[in-house]
């Protein structure tokens, strides 16, 4: 059952992954990361937050404090844990280190970044909603870093003291007062802040966000879980459909239109989406898809090539040239058969060079050559390459020529390109034709010569793919799977396209119906056939073909189509088209003779109609009165077939 549902397992697996990735929080570290390059592209350029850092704070705290009163703030933080009493009594003044009755939530890391808001105390009060007023409930949320830190005003407590701040620069602010820190304190892990080193910038960005109501929500991690799968589930919908080039430029499309969503999302909802996790979950599943669907389809390739070779186990191929180690041996087979030779030698020439080197001799020997010289560019070969074929050699070529023996040499070659030598010895008879002979040589040797060429190129070609170096960077170290599809398809193609070309040569035009009344396979007589008498063959059913042909009644057709079908009988019935005349021969084919892919429950595959040409048959004959009498004195035999057919 495992086996037969890959997919569902698969796609399980996938679920399952997702899942603990998400309730884990594998890749949230993401989220962060994306979060704090958001903040970078924000700059928002006015903050009612104002900060001043003091270099003595325990020394210069009450001068600052009256000299900020005077200027009608909004509030004084004074982040020290020194506090006098006086300071203390002043209504908008709050010393959260220094007073239990205030104090600041803390800010705590989130996945390397200081940005989490965290809980303040139980027994204090929280000075921002003392300030702004009570919020909704913000721990756990982020600080929003949208403000420039240029545009935060900062300043000196030499300058407030001195009085080279404008009243407009603090009127109606919020004052956050701190220590200054020394250059050797712990930087600031937090956007925009990295060069920073002083805590009070931290509460400065909580109380601009806390103004501005811009603190930003995470989702919750059941919502984000949620989120994650509802994604995973679209996702296998879509790039199940799509090849993997265009689920790569939608994978890209999403990760774009994912990081714009949550961009506009947290800059005007002010809420975080879970980006990060989401663009690995959309990259992680176009992954799974493609591998999954490769290894589905490796596996079914695989199955398909072995029912493949199964099936032409059974069935005779002959080895392509191409596959054989050299071509010479079919091509001595080919000469050895068709021409009727004395003795014949090749000679194939050396690559790179313009010498000749023995290959194979036929009815004699290699030592047979008496000529020494093996140099192309010289006489007899010269000779013949001149004249673009044979050319018979009054220089004794072979040893032991007999008196009436002649010798003859031909070049192998291909668009100029020689390929080798041939070199043969006739002894003609009464009725040898030189010129003919030499004309069906130099055809042999030109179709030789082409052969030979397109397998040097093959044997270049493999030798430049097949090397290691080649293979191992072209990832072809095993023989690839498209490759052996390739082989199993070209041999039942090469199969097909036989019997095919047979079928076409066959004289006998036929047709081929199945039990519908559908034309499967017809071959080129029966084309001529329909041409010729305007059948609309392919419209027609096999009833209305014998409508057509033959002068019956309708219902005695179709009994003759029920013993075919049901007996899988055969019949043979005169036709006339015109001024020709046929012998019809219908029969039935047997299921089992051929194999059918949607598994038709009938015992006969379909119905044979075979055009048996008498005229021509007759035309081609020298005496058709003598064949016309053997048949006339022939009395047909009445079987049980034929009784049982006319029951029907």
């Amino acid at each position: 059952m495992i086996k037969r549902q890959k997919p569902f397992w698969s796609i399980l697996l996938l679920f399952m992954v997702v899942l603990v990735i998400a309730i884990h929080g594998s890749f949230a570290r993401l989220n962060a990361y994306v979060y704090s390059q958001f903040n970078q592209l924000f700059e928002q350029q006015s903050s009612d937050i104002v900060v001043i850092e003091s270099a003595n704070l325990q020394h210069q705290q009450s001068s600052l404090i009256s000299q900020l009163l005077t200027q009608d703030v909004k509030a004084i933080v004074v982040l020290s844990d020194v506090a006098s009493k006086q300071s203390m009594s002043f209504a908008n003044v709050y010393f959260p280190f220094a007073d239990p009755r205030y104090c600041l939530p803390a800010v705590q890391p989130w996945l390397g970044y200081n940005m989490v808001l965290g809980k303040p105390q139980s027994q204090c009060q929280n000075v921002w909603e003392r300030i702004y007023g009570p919020q909704q409930n913000n721990t756990g949320k982020l600080i929003n870093f949208a403000l420039a830190p240029s545009a935060l005003p900062k300043f000196s407590s030499t300058r407030l003291l001195e009085e080279d701040v404008l009243i407009s620069q603090l009127a109606g602010k919020v004052v956050l007062i701190a220590q200054q820190q020394l250059g050797f304190s712990v930087p600031l892990r937090a956007p925009k802040l990295q060069g920073a080193n002083n805590p009070v910038y931290l509460h400065a960005y909580v109380a601009d966000s806390m103004a501005k109501s811009q603190l930003v929500t995470r989702l919750a991690q059941w919502q984000s879980v949620v989120l994650q799968l509802s994604l995973l589930a679209l996702l296998l919908i879509i790039y199940q459909k799509n090849t993997l080039t265009l689920s790569i430029i939608i994978a890209v499309g999403l990760s774009a239109v994912g990081l714009l969503s949550s961009y506009l999302v947290l800059l005007f909802a002010h809420y975080l989406l879970p980006i990060g996790q989401l663009l690995v979950i959309n990259v992680m599943t176009m992954l799974w898809v493609f591998f999954s669907r490769k290894w589905l389809e490796e596996n079914e390739l695989l199955e398909l090539i072995a029912n493949v070779h199964q099936r032409m186990m059974g069935r005779y191929l002959p080895r392509s040239i191409s596959t054989e180690s050299t071509p010479w041996d079919a091509i001595i087979t080919l000469v050895n058969q068709q021409l009727a030779l004395n003795r014949s030698i090749f000679l194939a020439r050396l690559e790179g060079d313009h010498r000749l080197e023995e290959i194979r001799a036929i009815n004699c020997n290699i030592e047979d050559i008496l000529e020494q010289r093996r140099d192309y560019q010289r006489p007899p070969y010269s000779d013949a390459i001149k004249a673009f074929g044979a050319v018979q050699t009054a220089r004794p070529f072979f040893t032991g020529l007999q008196e009436q023996e002649r010798q003859f040499v031909v070049p192998l070659m291909y668009a100029g390109d020689i390929r080798g030598f041939w070199a043969m010895t006739v002894i003609p008879n009464e009725h040898f034709d030189e010129k003919a002979f030499v004309k069906n040589v130099n055809r042999f040797a030109s179709q030789i010569g082409e052969l030979l060429f397109h397998y040097r190129m093959l044997q270049n070609q493999q030798r430049a793919t097949l090397s290691p170096l080649t293979r191992a960077l072209t990832l072809t170290l095993e023989k690839p799977l498209s490759q052996k599809v390739r082989t199993a398809i070209g041999e039942m193609e090469q199969k097909l396209s036989t019997l095919e070309q047979v079928f076409n040569q066959i004289r006998t035009a036929a047709v081929l119906f199945n039990l519908f009344g559908q034309v499967v396979q017809t071959n080129q007589p029966l084309e001529q056939l329909a041409k010729k008498h305007h059948l609309a063959l392919f419209e027609m059913t096999a009833l209305d073909l014998l409508d057509k042909i033959i002068a019956m009644p309708k219902e005695t057709l179709k009994g003759k189509l029920r013993y075919l079908t049901l007996q899988q009988g055969e019949l043979f019935l005169p036709a006339t088209l015109g001024k020709d005349t046929y012998i019809l021969n219908i029969r039935s084919i047997s299921a089992s003779q051929v194999s059918s892919t949607i598994g038709e429950p009938f015992s006969v595959a379909g119905i044979l109609f075979e055009f048996i040409d008498i005229t021509t048959l007759l035309q081609q004959l020298e005496d058709p009165h003598a064949l016309l009498s053997q048949l006339a004195s022939v009395s047909p035999d009445n079987n049980e077939d034929s009784n049982e057919e006319h029951t029907l």
